[in-house]
């Protein structure tokens, strides 16, 4: 390489290293990034949490599902009672 190479690539590394200079006191440090990731749940602690939202949403669920059979029960029987009624109100036939 001749020197006028050279110098262009000292010239564009000392423009890059400036660049990172200034970014550099903006980065986080170690100590810094623990601090702010401390608070945070651990694997362990979601997977548990996550365990226990299922249990809960199950038992909803389950309560849901009793809650709905005893409606339907209770509709069903509204049906057969209208229908009973009906069918008592229909004049009979007489046969010839």
């Amino acid at each position: 390489m001749d020197q006028d190479m050279i110098a262009t690539h000292l010239t564009n590394l000392d423009r890059r290293l400036a660049r990172v200079e200034q970014i550099l006191p903006t980065l986080a440090t170690k100590e810094e990034l623990q601090a702010a990731v401390a608070p945070l749940a651990t694997k362990e602690e979601l997977r548990e949490e996550g365990e226990r939202s299922r249990r809960h949403t199950d038992e909803v669920g389950e309560r849901s599902r009793r809650h709905m059979d005893v409606l339907t029960e209770s509709l069903r029987e509204d049906i057969h009672l209208i229908a009973a009624h009906v069918a008592s109100a229909k004049p009979k036939r007489t046969e010839p």
